[in-house]
């Protein structure tokens, strides 16, 4: 494998640059240390047809300023904290709300999306490596203890996208943190970027979180019964058929829930979280995760314009399978579904997360 570095144009007060991985058969993956935003993922489809999957920019200020955070790395804590404030280890947090007037979504301004990292890069005959490196501080973050964070991109000759996190702290913290990649695995290669609504998903959990107004979780619920029910593969557009009769499908606008894991991680230490399958590409991609939850996001409130490619990523235009503990877990610890990670300081965090693409005919 090898690996193409070009710059990608100044961002935070440094230069910034752009990762292409390439297998000897001509996949890739392209990845910047702005914000740690993975750009593209170029796999074949059953024709052997090379597409990119994945919803992304060439131009650096799209990742400066991201409504939806395409592509980026998310944390401390990804997705919602409700009130905009927490109590952790007896001392109030209290930030700017950046979602409804009232609610902390994905860390704030200040988070993993919000940088330049800095990298290492490795090459083998196997695979390639992009390996990031931040430190975050209270200062700055506003999240208990200066968090030491490391992001390494792993992408192989068996076109697997890795992605593994740790984090060190210097004081008592907690960390879910994810990324925010869009995905369309029928391929991008039209110059209308199709719906994601033919495509099956499969989740492999029993239970969901129910949410409130504003998509705040409140309690973990069974998915029988209802368009969540993902343990068998699901043509998106059936859900969608629901989204006027069901309180939480309107309330989501569709799927933004998080799902509760049901499988134990096995001796990779990963577990299965989700399979996507389009079958006209016969393109799928596996997820598997060693954290407990995954939120399926349907890209509901998605507008944006790539001006190099002309064309717009609308609403549905793809998915989201975020890797997490359950959103406000601060609020809930100890609840049914809802874990808190927390790191100390000879306590690491650490967690993986891998993306899979493989083909069926």
């Amino acid at each position: 494998m090898k690996i193409k570095v070009t710059p990608f144009g100044r961002a935070y007060g440094k230069q910034a640059f752009k990762y292409e991985m390439t297998t000897d058969k001509g996949a890739s993956c392209v990845i910047t240390d702005l914000a740690g935003a993975v750009i593209a993922v170029r796999v074949p489809d059953k024709k052997g047809i090379v597409e990119n999957v994945v919803l992304g920019f060439d131009d650096p200020k799209q990742y400066i300023k991201n409504p939806g955070y395409l592509g980026a790395l998310i944390g401390p804590v990804g997705n919602r904290i409700a009130g905009a404030s927490f109590k952790f280890e007896k001392k109030e947090y209290r930030f700017e709300p950046n979602e409804g007037g009232t609610t902390l979504l994905h860390s704030g301004d200040f988070g993993f999306h919000a940088c330049v990292w800095d990298s290492e890069i490795q090459a083998d005959a196997g695979k390639a490596v992009l390996t990031l490196k931040h430190v975050f501080l209270n200062r700055d973050t506003g999240f208990p203890g200066d968090l030491r964070v490391t992001v390494k991109y792993t992408f192989d000759e068996g076109n697997t996208l890795r992605i593994d996190y740790e984090a060190e702290s210097d004081e008592p913290s907690f960390l879910s943190p994810t990324n925010h990649t869009y995905f369309n695995i029928a391929g991008l290669g039209s110059r209308r970027v199709p719906k994601v609504d033919r495509q099956t998903v499969q989740i492999f959990a029993d239970r969901y979180t129910e949410v409130k107004d504003g998509s705040i979780p409140t309690k973990a619920a069974k998915v029988e019964g209802a368009p969540f029910d993902l343990r068998q593969p699901k043509k998106l557009a059936d859900g969608f058929a629901c989204e006027k009769e069901n309180a939480q499908m309107i309330l989501g606008a569709g799927y933004d829930h998080n799902y509760i894991l049901s499988e134990p991680v096995d001796l990779t230490g990963l577990r299965p979280a989700a399979r996507v399958c389009d079958r006209l590409s016969g393109r799928v991609m596996d997820v598997y995760t060693d954290m407990p939850c995954v939120q399926l996001y349907t890209a509901n409130h998605l507008r944006r314009f790539n001006a190099q490619e002309k064309r717009g990523y609308g609403k549905r235009r793809a998915l989201c399978l975020e890797t997490q503990c359950a959103p406000d877990s601060i609020h809930h610890a100890g609840e049914d579904g809802f874990q808190l990670m927390k790191v100390e300081k000879d306590k690491p965090f650490r967690s993986s997360t891998v993306y899979a693409f493989s083909v069926k005919k």
